[in-house]
């Protein structure tokens, strides 16, 4: 018969060799962790899930205000595969989307003023599609007030373009052509500089 010591002891003893067990794994999850893209003190996601495919991390990009170096946002790039040439991904069918993280405020019209600059800035020579511009004020006028931690996701398919406002569900603003001239504000020839481009791009 087994002592009342016996009886505690051979349990407790599987339960350390269970536990050591695990600790290789549990060595595995930190590393994963300590090795995953951080931005500004923000982890950055190596996958998104979207209509039930998962797209992988293509690559992040800082955004800061000349001079005075304030951080305002930073852009994670997600696609079906890595690539790193811009007008391949700009014309390629497959998924995209993007992720703005905002690190600083902004009040509506600031956010406002943003996408109109981004506008002047790449279809103001008449680069753009006019038929984009009706569905693009819409967007202008949807997008809201952010604050350090929100997010606005582009979703871009064959489909069209979707927009998430701060987690909020997804609000359809028409064309796939609009969605690929969001993603080409970040990554084509006018993105805000070369080297958000290349990171973005994966070849910073």
């Amino acid at each position: 018969m087994m002592s009342q010591t016996s009886r505690v002891t051979a349990p407790t003893r599987r339960s350390v060799l269970r536990a050591a067990a695990l600790l290789p794994v549990a060595g595995l999850i930190k590393v994963r962790r300590a090795n995953a893209m951080m931005i500004a003190d923000t982890p950055v996601p190596d996958s998104y899930r979207l209509d039930g495919r998962t797209l992988v991390l293509n690559g992040a990009a800082l955004r800061t205000i000349p001079v005075v170096g304030i951080k305002t946002y930073f852009v994670a790039l997600y696609l079906s595969q890595k690539m790193h040439d811009p007008a391949a991904i700009l014309k390629s069918s497959d998924p995209k989307v993007a992720v703005v993280h905002y690190l600083h405020s902004g009040t509506k019209r600031q956010v406002q003023d943003r996408y109109r600059a981004g506008e002047q800035n790449n279809c103001g020579h008449g680069e753009c599609d006019k038929s984009l511009q009706a569905d693009f004020d819409r967007l202008v006028n949807a997008v809201i007030a952010v604050e350090p931690g929100d997010e606005t996701v582009y979703a871009v398919t064959e489909q069209g373009l979707r927009v998430s406002f701060n987690r909020h569900p997804f609000q359809s603003f028409g064309q796939q052509a609009l969605g690929n001239l969001i993603i080409s504000g970040f990554i084509g020839p006018h993105a805000p500089t070369a080297d958000f481009q290349a990171a973005l791009l994966g070849v910073a």
